[in-house]
């Protein structure tokens, strides 16, 4: 009995998801209103310093819209995204676009990169 503890808490580390503190996206904060260019924050969890570095966003591509079975309509081409810090310090994406928006609504999908992954 004494040496099956050790030895099923060895397993749990080895199965455990080797990316756990991999880059996330966290909530949205919209900061616009409806028919106004949209401005709003994503919230980048678990983000170390290597990785802000590095990470790049973009709208997801036709592909993989159509993959979840979601529209891609043409305003979301004027979505701009950047990587920054907010005022409390936090690690941000900002979303902008350079047109209004007058969907109350608008699903859209967010492709990240950075030097050790894919999200």
């Amino acid at each position: 009995m004494s040496r099956t503890l050790p030895r099923l808490a060895l397993l749990a580390l080895l199965l455990s998801p080797v990316g756990a503190f991999a880059l996330g996206l966290g909530e949205i904060n919209l900061n616009s209103s409806l028919n106004e260019p949209l401005n709003a924050e994503i919230e980048l969890l678990s983000a170390t310093p290597e990785e802000l570095n590095s990470v790049s966003a973009a709208l997801a591509s036709r592909e993989t819209f159509t993959r979840y079975g979601l529209e891609r309509p043409m305003f979301l081409n004027t979505l701009t995204f950047k990587v920054t810090r907010n005022a409390d310090g936090r690690a941000v994406l900002l979303v902008h676009s350079t047109e209004s928006m007058s969907e109350p609504f608008v699903p859209f999908l967010v492709e990240l990169n950075w030097a050790r992954g894919h999200l």
